[in-house]
């Protein structure tokens, strides 16, 4: 028989909320603990694994320093953190989440108690079960090759490193903290999932490959997919990158070798790697080591790396280069200025593909960067053996400009939206008299 689950009740006395008695009608067995001043609090944060709820009123979380003795053993602790406010408090839901809280719950609303206790009881065992998994021998990094990797932000938080700038104000430290939460709640909830965005080759004549770029995303409690914009900078400030990069790309080569097992031997997908990421040696070694065990067909993965890469992780960079070249795999700059030619001459034993990013086209449409510019650009790539692609690509003005310039492929919901599902669209030849031929997409399922 398992234990009786642990519910840490902060200020509100247990024999208040009598939540005990209506847990074990549910066939639930809790043990209620109170504590009413910081001092208890800290005595029972000194074994914050023991903890399966936190129950707290909200009116107390800031006279007890809740906030910041939860965020002192935020790796150690399983148990969510529910807000128990009166009928009469303005704080909302999303306030709460700010604040690093599961849910925020009326006090008079005991059904609504209720129902949230069990649901954040039933999470809480499963992050305990998590943990419990990454302990044994059988886990992930004990055996690299027949185990999954659960991306958990008990694993991401093992890679967070003191940041050299100026120590943030207490609020913006409260805010970050509180975003950090909110953030691995929702990634141990099993929140992340990948989205593919077609690339569409301009070049009528050349051999067709089926190419995706793969884009991570984040579910919210309410099942919305979050941007990357909204969790990313979060995940990178708390030093968790190189673990969601581990996560994205050993799910991304599992997906294209299911695709190309299934007869899409011509699927290629484009997987983002970030600077951060390759900084670590230990992390670098495994991302080529998942690269090389797995079983594609040659040319099929492009990694993606940004400029910065090249002169904080040279040494990093140019193994896992090796590495994909062996496979006869690429290797893309993001970020390429117009200014950037000698740069990719200089690095052509390494880079296979450029990418114009947004700013640029953009630019061109708005006529900030000239089209002169470009031309010389994509001209320098091409002559150095390097294919071109253009994101961001989001009206048909861009296209004439584009295949003016000698650009290869173009992505961007002109094109198609990114999508959970690999869905490339069927290919039509559109002539114009006005421009050069280009290729325009005519979707498809």
């Amino acid at each position: 028989m398992s234990k009786a689950k642990q519910i840490l009740c902060i200020d509100p006395e247990p024999s208040d909320l009598r939540i005990a008695a209506l847990l074990n009608r549910q066939g639930l067995a809790v043990d209620l603990t109170e504590a009413s001043s910081s001092e208890s609090l800290r005595s029972a944060m000194a074994r914050p694994d023991w903890w399966d709820l936190i129950l707290c009123d909200a009116a107390s979380l800031e006279d007890l320093g809740v906030e910041a003795a939860l965020a002192l053993v935020r790796d150690e602790l399983d148990a969510s953190l529910i807000l128990v406010k009166a009928a009469e408090s303005a704080l909302s839901a999303k306030q709460g989440h700010y604040l690093g809280a599961a849910d925020v719950v009326m006090r008079e609303d005991m059904e609504h108690l209720l129902m949230v206790c069990e649901r954040e009881l039933r999470s809480c065992a499963l992050r305990k079960e998590i943990r419990s998994l990454r302990r044994t021998k059988s886990g992930y990094e004990q055996d690299a090759g027949k185990s999954v990797m659960l991306a958990t932000i008990h694993d991401l938080s093992r890679t967070a490193r003191p940041g050299n700038a100026d120590p943030p104000s207490p609020a913006s430290a409260g805010r970050s903290v509180a975003d950090q939460g909110r953030i691995r709640s929702l990634i141990d909830a099993g929140g992340l999932t990948l989205e593919f965005q077609p690339i569409i080759s301009l070049r009528a004549h050349e051999e067709h490959r089926s190419m995706f770029e793969t884009l991570v995303r984040l579910k919210d409690d309410a099942g919305k997919l979050l941007m990357p914009g909204e969790f990313l900078p979060i995940v990178e400030s708390a030093g968790w990158m190189s673990k969601i990069d581990l996560w994205i790309l050993r799910r991304a080569l599992a997906t294209l070798q299911e695709m190309q097992e299934g007869g899409a031997q011509d699927a290629v997908l484009f997987i983002n790697v970030a600077t951060e990421t390759l900084r670590s040696e230990e992390t670098a070694k495994a991302l080529g080591a998942f690269v090389s065990a797995a079983r594609l067909a040659r040319g099929s993965v492009v990694i993606e790396v940004r400029k910065s890469a090249f002169t904080e992780a040279p040494a990093a960079l140019e193994r896992f280069s090796r590495v994909l070249k062996a496979k006869n795999h690429g290797l893309l700059i993001e970020d390429a200025g117009v200014a950037d030619c000698d740069f990719l001459v200089q690095h052509s034993d390494l880079i296979t593909h450029v990418k114009l990013d947004r700013t640029m086209t953009l630019g061109l449409v708005e006529r900030r960067v000239p089209q002169e510019a470009v031309n010389e650009l994509v001209q320098c790539a091409r002559k150095a053996g390097m294919r071109v692609i253009a994101l961001a690509v989001d009206n048909a003005e861009l296209l004439p400009m584009l295949f003016a310039a000698g650009v290869d492929a173009i992505q961007g919901h002109f094109v198609s939206m990114p999508y959970q599902n690999l869905m490339y669209p069927s290919i039509q030849r559109v002539e114009s008299s006005s421009a050069p031929p280009w290729q325009g997409p005519e979707r498809s399922g």
